[in-house]
């Protein structure tokens, strides 16, 4: 005949597997919240855009990809104008600013809330 465990032991294992199930739970919580507190990647710096003009109105034609979905953004240093685009799922923009040749202008992109590096470049004949 085998042994029944009495009440005192029955109530130990459970109260060993409750325990042990209380600390995985709480060791899970708690790399979930350090994995939540993690620093992200900052965005990588776009491309420099293809520049086509100034045409006769004074304006230039920035044209490339950032990621799809985000902000692109230019800014001419010497007028202060700002002008940008929502890209696409493809992540293609082409928009205007107005510019002049050997104006020095910079680029750059928001994704969501997090904003890229800008890059520097100058409008050419």
């Amino acid at each position: 005949m085998g042994r029944r465990p009495n009440a005192k032991q029955s109530q130990g294992g459970a109260s060993k597997r409750c325990s042990r199930r209380w600390a995985l739970a709480a060791l899970s919580s708690a790399l979930l919240a350090v994995g939540c507190l993690s620093p992200t990647l900052p965005l990588p710096p776009p491309d420099k855009p293809d520049v086509e003009g100034p045409d006769q109105d004074g304006y230039v034609t920035l044209t490339g990809y950032v990621p799809a979905y985000a902000l692109a953004q230019a800014l001419n240093l010497r007028t202060g104008e700002i002008a940008g685009q929502v890209t696409d799922q493809t992540g293609y923009y082409e928009f205007r600013l107005r510019a002049e040749i050997n104006d020095e202008c910079v680029f750059w992109y928001d994704d969501d809330t997090e904003r890229s590096p800008s890059v520097r470049f100058k409008i050419r004949q």
